[in-house]
């Protein structure tokens, strides 16, 4: 065995031999409380991230090809053609979205019209398997969002006027239809179950009289995550005017501020480890002062500078590393606590029933490489202090 690594060792230990001493248990307690700390904030943040993310995409279609500027499409079906020679896209659909005014009774509400095919969008999107009340039924009917039945008091069976507001020119009476309410649909998202009215495409291109032209064409693809080389791709193919916009690009402010959030936890959780390496560092001083004679005899049996440094750095990195493996260990057992128990969250705040929690293996290898870096830092000073000692001087103070 390492003759330094058996001294280093020793030191971690009590006078008995038996448990680690006061100031060894302390210090790796602080690396342990901030390995975890870290570890659990950063897998909450995890479980939010992805179960946000989830529900986007629960009505969010991968990819939109549109024309520059939302002007209408006219030969969509040409587009639709082109698209089909793509093998990562799985399913494609036109649709047509306009704002408009629902009104249920006395109520009144500003919607987005999203004109589809039903039997199309359920290979797009999952708000034909989210219904909560009803079905998926368009078929001279509507389907709307769980917060938007809400404010309206609406439930399946009501009849709902859907207006334009404005006339097409002064004096003439703004166009109404009414359709009946067949399913209310609940992804879990405020500003899609408060404001999306889904009906029928030709329902929606007679009542904004735009026969034959849609809005767009929404594409569901085989992997989320390569949207940004995929619309690369179908833009190149189709050219100018079109453009394809991918889900990424339209929630990047979301995401993006969640990924700050996340860093900026990281960074100041950190300083908890920051701070459990300044306690090393009282630990290692303290201890060079208490082991003042023990040095001075190693000095007289021939060790070099280097040797008595390595025996410090080894003694604070062990503490590091203990630390951080119990932190470890404590956030993957209490991580998994969480995600088995299932805590209850207020709905009606975070729109998420029950507390997320997701870990990963990446934040595990990062929080765990730092911890270890700083600490591994917080030795040097001590260490060097400890070869200034001279063996004369400290068999002298002795």
């Amino acid at each position: 065995m390492n003759t330094e690594y058996y001294i280093a060792r020793r030191y971690l230990l009590s006078r008995n031999r038996k448990f680690f001493s006061l100031s060894t248990t302390i210090a790796i307690g602080g690396v342990f409380v901030g390995v975890a700390a870290i570890l659990i904030a950063l897998s909450m943040m995890n479980g939010f991230q992805n179960e946000l993310k989830r529900r986007i995409l629960a009505g969010t279609p991968h990819i939109i090809v549109r024309r520059y500027f939302n002007e209408p499409l006219v030969k969509y079906r040409d587009i639709e053609k082109k698209l089909k020679k793509f093998s990562f896209i799985k399913a494609s659909a036109p649709f047509m979205i306009q704002k408009s005014i629902i009104k249920n009774k006395e109520r009144m509400d500003g919607i987005i019209i999203k004109g589809v095919i039903a039997d199309q969008e359920k290979k797009i999107t999952d708000v034909p398997v989210k219904i909560q009340e009803g079905s998926f039924d368009l078929n001279q009917g509507c389907v709307i969002g769980v917060e938007l039945a809400r404010t309206l008091q609406a439930q399946v069976g009501d009849t709902l006027i859907i207006a334009l507001p404005f006339g097409e020119q002064p004096g003439f009476l703004p166009r109404a239809k009414k359709i009946l309410l067949k399913g209310i649909f609940n992804l879990g998202y405020y500003d899609y179950d408060a404001t999306m009215v889904y009906m029928d495409l030709k329902d929606v291109q007679s009542l904004f009289r735009m026969k034959g032209q849609v809005s767009g064409i929404e594409i569901k693809v085989s992997d989320i995550y390569n949207v940004p080389r995929y619309s690369k791709k179908i833009e190149k193919e189709l050219g100018y005017p079109y453009r394809a916009q991918n889900w990424i690009e339209s929630n990047h402010a979301i995401f993006a501020a969640l990924k700050m959030e996340k860093i900026i936890t990281f960074i100041v959780l950190t300083l908890i480890i920051v701070v459990a390496g300044f306690n090393i560092v009282g630990t290692l001083v303290n201890m060079v002062k208490k082991k003042t004679k023990e040095i001075g005899i190693l000095r007289s049996f021939g060790f070099t500078s280097s040797r008595i440094m390595k025996i410090f750095i080894y003694h604070g990195t062990m503490i590091g590393i203990m630390g951080t493996i119990l932190g470890l260990l404590f956030a993957f057992l209490a991580c998994t606590a969480l995600d088995n128990y299932q805590i209850t969250l207020p709905g009606d705040i975070y729109f998420i029933e029950t507390l997320p929690v997701e870990m990963s293996a990446g934040d595990f290898m990062i929080t765990a490489l730092a911890a270890i870096i700083i600490t591994f830092l917080a030795t040097i000073y001590p260490a060097k202090r400890a070869t200034r000692l001279f063996t004369v001087d400290a068999l002298r103070n002795e």
